[in-house]
């Protein structure tokens, strides 16, 4: 229940932590300069990025399966993971039965997060695919009882029918070493 308690706002943590940082696609097209004039492929930003995660955090807090299942690719292969060997679902049908579970997982309105830590993220030059990296410090309550959480989160989107959507989201517990006394 924690691991699926982390996947969620690792999810929601990663809209804030996309939003500071230039892609590697950015920073090599600014360099580029005169030579991508010539070039008409539009390549992804990093506010079209947010915007699929934050719909995304969206849909989590206000516990909308509708709303996250469509931040998700419909291909068969599109793939949600979390931190243990079977927390891997595929497919649409499975990624909505994880997300199903997970929305028992915390508080309907409480996750937090904040990405102000370590991020990355980049773009292929065709500008049909983006990726993004960071760890992220979360927060929500379930029953009423505050929770803190560090996580990991790395996606892939692609372009499906004009709009940017997840092909791969992990989410995974960061590890912060023995606790000691």
């Amino acid at each position: 229940m924690k691991q699926r308690l982390c996947f969620v706002l690792l999810l929601a943590a990663t809209v804030a932590g996309c939003g500071g940082s230039p892609t590697n696609q950015q920073a090599s097209s600014e360099t580029a300069g005169a030579r991508s004039e010539a070039r008409t492929i539009a390549k992804p930003t990093v506010e079209e990025i947010r915007q699929v995660l934050a719909a995304h955090d969206k849909g989590l807090n206000d516990k909308n399966i509708e709303a996250v299942m469509n931040t998700f690719s419909t291909d068969a292969n599109a793939v949600m993971m979390g931190t243990g060997a079977k927390e891997r679902w595929m497919g649409p049908k499975e990624i909505r039965a994880a997300y199903t579970e997970i929305f028992k997982d915390y508080d309907h309105g409480t996750l937090l997060t904040d990405c102000a830590g370590w991020k990355t993220g980049g773009a292929d030059e065709a500008g049909t695919m983006a990726w993004l990296a960071a760890t992220c410090y979360a927060q929500d309550s379930l029953q009423g009882r505050k929770r803190d959480y560090t996580l990991n989160v790395s996606g892939t989107v692609t372009k499906q029918n004009g709009q940017w959507r997840f092909v791969v989201l992990h989410m995974s517990n960061a590890y912060e070493g023995p606790e000691t006394k």
